[in-house]
């Protein structure tokens, strides 16, 4: 009886799956934490390994290793972790089968990275009122997007599903939101730096 009060996943913060995967072991509370960037994982590692089959098989080992690894730490903000988790799980793999391999950050690895940080980057560095003014110039459908990805972490899937959009036009509009106010928030630098 008691399973119908129990809360439902989507309704739990990163922080609170974690916990319930650290008190009560099981490792469903981890698994829906981890899906909700399943897409994301997916995509950084198939920049760094350039398989698809490589990638989708780093993404079951990546959850695995996240098994014993996640009790181990006190994580503050799973997203930001998990992406140097799942960098680092790809660069020990790169080295392991090419020893003499020198990893360089192209544009579209930065761009990547870009995707996970960005919100946080202008948040903690006391910014917000800058990233708030330039998420106000984006288009109704580009700052609906970001701020449902980024703020609420919904996953492209699951704002598609709440638009009636394709994954790739939810996709769309979050690269271009993205660039868009990566562009703002360094013209509004260059004009705090000229007035300085």
């Amino acid at each position: 009886m008691l399973r119908f009060f129990r809360p439902q996943p989507s309704e739990l913060t990163d922080r609170e799956l974690l916990e319930r995967f650290r008190r009560t072991g099981e490792s469903e509370w981890l698994g829906h934490a981890y899906e909700r960037y399943m897409e994301l994982v997916y995509g950084l590692c198939l920049k760094y390994l350039g398989d698809e089959g490589l990638a989708e098989d780093a993404v079951m080992t990546v959850f695995e290793s996240l098994l014993v690894k996640v009790p181990e730490h006190d994580i503050q903000n799973f997203r930001n972790w998990l992406y140097t988790f799942v960098r680092n799980h790809c660069l020990m793999q790169l080295r392991r089968e090419k020893p003499h391999l020198t990893i360089s950050l192209e544009p579209e690895f930065m761009q990547f990275e870009d995707s996970w940080h960005l919100m946080d980057e202008h948040s903690e560095n006391g910014q917000l009122k800058h990233l708030e003014d330039c998420l106000s110039r984006l288009s109704p459908q580009q700052k609906s997007c970001i701020k449902l990805f980024y703020y609420e972490e919904k996953t492209y899937k699951e704002i598609a599903d709440m638009k009636c959009h394709e994954v790739g036009k939810i996709r769309s509009y979050i690269q271009n939101g993205r660039r868009n106010l990566r562009i703002c928030l360094e013209k509004k630098q260059a004009k705090a730096k000229h007035l300085e």
